[in-house]
């Protein structure tokens, strides 16, 4: 009986504690999509600009391309034994600007920095 009475009052706790886990620090939901993606809430943050820029240059190594920043359009990130980012960013190739897609893996523990991907696609 008294190991049911304790079961039932840390389950309780649980249920009141948990909600506290589930918000940001703003007391609003951390709210992430079915995959774990998390919307940056301050795409003008310079560390975000940090991350395309190097999201830029790593592609510009890669190709025969000259991209120069101009802004980043949205981004969202996912934690996984280190962060991903995941940005639309605007780059100027030459006279056309072009809207791109890129992925970048980041563990500043390790001072690892990698580009997993950056393709272009039309704006809509």
């Amino acid at each position: 009986m008294k190991a049911q009475k304790y079961c039932f009052h840390l389950f309780l706790l649980t249920l009141l504690i948990l909600p506290i886990y589930a918000t940001d620090i703003e007391g609003k939901p951390d709210v992430r999509d079915k995959n774990g993606w998390k919307k940056i809430k301050n795409i003008k943050d310079p560390y975000v600009k940090g991350i395309a820029d190097f999201a830029l240059f790593e592609s510009n190594k890669r190709s025969n391309f000259n991209l120069l920043f101009e802004g980043v359009l949205r981004g969202q990130t996912r934690d996984s034994n280190g962060t991903y980012y995941r940005l639309v960013v605007a780059a100027k190739n030459g006279a056309h600007t072009r809207n791109y897609r890129a992925v970048v893996f980041e563990q500043p523990w390790a001072d690892l920095r990698k580009l997993i991907y950056l393709t272009a696609f039309n704006k809509h």
